[in-house]
């Protein structure tokens, strides 16, 4: 018990240790953003107990449980996958028992978790329909998403010794689970506390599975790298393959992008009309505006390796210019492919604004991302989820403003001279960043290469 006091506490001071102002903004504002959804839920509940909504009250409840259980588990892995917390090394004398109970208790204290028990009570405290016996089901399916992401983490992360007892017996244990699970479903909502034990029952048995699954695993997995003699071999291809967490973001972005892209099409298909013509914030899943704000306008903080590089071998502007560019090539082919299918498909009236639009950004946000790389760059740390961002807030409002002006032609097609404006004047603000890019090297060295205190 000592060392899972003192752990959390260590865990609980290291969150607030760097840029405490800034991260108890966030928690803040995730404490609110729990309140109204809380009020949401409570709301809906309301309507469903009075016949106002389709779902009933069982329903509701249903789609709230299973929230929490898609929520938890995707966090883990998109858009970036986050590694599960080594809080004792495997080297250290501490018995594996002891060694799991400490993880897995000191993973629960988090933000995160803090966030998500928070909008569970104030639905509780908001919404008669939701009991206490719903409250304690529900904190039951945050256990039980919590193990499965755990269990997912050590498959990734280590190598599976198959045919050990250990794994034979997580098997065993998690086929308890299973079979509990479909004749009586944790995140379906029951009136009756007998539930409830057996909801505990499984429970226990997923946790015992994922203590066996990590004892029946190896060593870590060793991380493949495709190397190559040839210079000229796709080096685009292989930045995009071997940077685990770029790829993971930009994959998650044009899956973010295709999603709406098919809900478009859909009501095309249905009604004859595309949501894009009613709400033209939506315009914005058309061009490769979410690749850029995700990885492209803090290129060098994915890809620092790549920038120490050229800086160090030559550091002429032609050659930073190319190394720009390079692993932009693979992701704008695949997000240029899907905006191609979804015109050639769904949208042959607006192909010539689509296609405008297109070009017109991929030559107005590249040297927007070049120049925000360079003044305003940030190192990756953690997951999305986590406090830390991927790229500038305020540049990649910025972008998305530019981004928004080359939706005027929609209003008048001669609004189309915009755009060499536009681009002009982005390659002029590039040549000037990049005149003075002497002093700003020094900036990125700091950013992303030396260590916090």
């Amino acid at each position: 018990m000592d060392l899972i006091l003192f752990s959390c506490r260590a865990r609980f001071a290291s969150f607030f240790r760097q840029k405490k102002l800034q991260r108890v903004l966030l928690l803040s504002l995730g404490i609110i953003g729990s309140a109204l959804y809380a009020w949401l839920f409570s709301f809906l509940l309301a309507k469903a107990d009075q016949g106002g909504v389709n779902p009933g009250v069982q329903q509701v409840l249903q789609y709230t449980n299973l929230s929490l259980l898609a929520i938890i588990i995707l966090r883990g892995f998109f858009p970036a996958y986050i590694p599960k917390a080594q809080v004792i090394q495997r080297i250290y004398p501490v018995r594996a028992l002891q060694k799991f109970w400490t993880e897995f208790v000191v993973e629960l204290v988090s933000p995160f978790y803090f966030i998500l028990l928070n909008f569970l009570v104030l639905l509780f405290l908001m919404s008669p329909e939701y009991t206490l016996l719903h409250l304690l089901q529900s904190v039951l399916v945050l256990f039980t998403a919590h193990v499965t992401l755990r269990s997912l983490q050590v498959f990734v992360e280590r190598r599976m010794r198959w045919l050990h007892i250990n794994f034979i017996s997580a098997a065993v244990l998690a086929g308890g689970f299973v079979a509990l699970q479909a004749r009586v479903p944790m995140f379906t909502a029951s009136e009756e506390w007998l539930y409830l034990i057996v909801h505990i029952a499984s429970l226990g048995f997923l946790i015992a599975a994922n203590f066996f699954v990590e004892q029946a695993a190896a060593e870590p997995k060793r991380r493949e790298v495709t190397y190559s003699t040839n210079a000229r071999r796709s080096l685009g291809w292989r930045l995009f393959k071997n940077h685990k967490l770029a790829k993971q973001m930009i994959l998650f972005g044009l899956v973010f992008k295709g999603f709406f892209l098919a809900v478009d099409a859909f009501s095309a298909y249905k009604t004859g009309t595309h949501i894009f013509d009613k709400n033209v914030v939506m315009w914005i899943f058309v061009g490769p505006m979410i690749i850029y704000s995700y990885v492209f306008n803090n290129s060098w903080g994915f890809y620092k390796n790549l920038w120490l590089s050229i800086e160090r071998s030559s550091g002429s502007y032609v050659d930073f210019l190319k190394a720009s560019l390079m692993p932009l090539r693979v992701p704008l082919m695949m997000d240029a492919a899907l905006t191609c299918l979804y015109v050639t498909l769904f949208n042959h009236d607006n192909a010539l604004f689509i296609f405008s639009l297109y070009i017109g950004s991929v030559l107005l946000l590249t040297p927007f991302g070049i120049i925000v790389s360079i003044i305003s760059p940030k190192a990756i740390k953690g997951g999305l989820f986590s406090f830390e961002a991927k790229s500038s807030y305020f540049y990649n409002f910025l972008g998305m403003a530019l981004y928004a002006m080359l939706f005027l032609p929609l209003l008048h097609p001669v609004l189309y001279l915009i755009y060499p404006v536009l681009i002009g004047v982005m390659f002029f603000a590039l040549a000037a960043v990049m005149r003075e890019y002497a002093t700003y090297k020094y900036k990125l060295f700091e950013t992303l290469f030396k260590a916090e205190a």
